[in-house]
């Protein structure tokens, strides 16, 4: 009766292997099907940095410095959400107020983001390194100085911070 119980174990074992493998499916289309699917998602986020920001001040085309972040992004090749902290010295040390460049906030300005962010907003530091003020946007400040601008903005990402030495007329 053991005999007969093990023989039966065995030919069960045998049957289900076998049938294991004439329904294994075909690992192209495995791969081409998940592929799809993750293509989808990575195109939610597709940078693994935030975005650059460029400021427009009538025709006038100023760069700004990237500063530390804090971002998340979907990664294509692993499907994996990856998290970065990246510090930086402060935006007072990224950007020289010596080097700051003229523009007149009676023109139109424009923040040019790669990315449209959730906000953001700009803090001014004076030559000593301390904030002086924190503004929602440029066209709010009064103050004709020479300082360094620094745009901490928010997207649903993370956050990033850009620096820019600016001397208002």
């Amino acid at each position: 009766m053991k005999k007969i119980y093990l023989i039966s174990i065995v030919f069960m074992l045998f049957a289900l292997v076998a049938c294991n493998n004439s329904k294994e499916s075909n690992p192209e289309q495995d791969d081409a099907s998940n592929a799809n699917e993750r293509s989808q998602e990575v195109n939610l986020t597709q940078n693994e940095k935030p975005p650059s920001l460029t400021i427009t001040f009538g025709e006038e085309v100023v760069k700004t410095r990237q500063g530390g972040y804090s971002w998340s992004y979907l990664d294509s090749k692993t499907g994996q959400m990856v998290s970065i902290e990246a510090d930086s010295i402060p935006s007072t040390e990224l950007v020289n107020v010596e080097d700051a460049v003229s523009v007149n906030l009676n023109e139109p300005i424009t923040l040019n983001f790669e990315n449209e962010p959730l906000n953001y907003e700009i803090r001014v530091y004076d030559n000593n390194d301390n904030m002086i003020a924190t503004y929602n946007d440029f066209k709010d400040i009064k103050a004709k100085e020479k300082a360094v601008y620094e745009i901490l903005v928010t997207w649903e990402e993370g956050t990033g911070i850009y620096a820019v030495a600016l001397n208002i007329q």
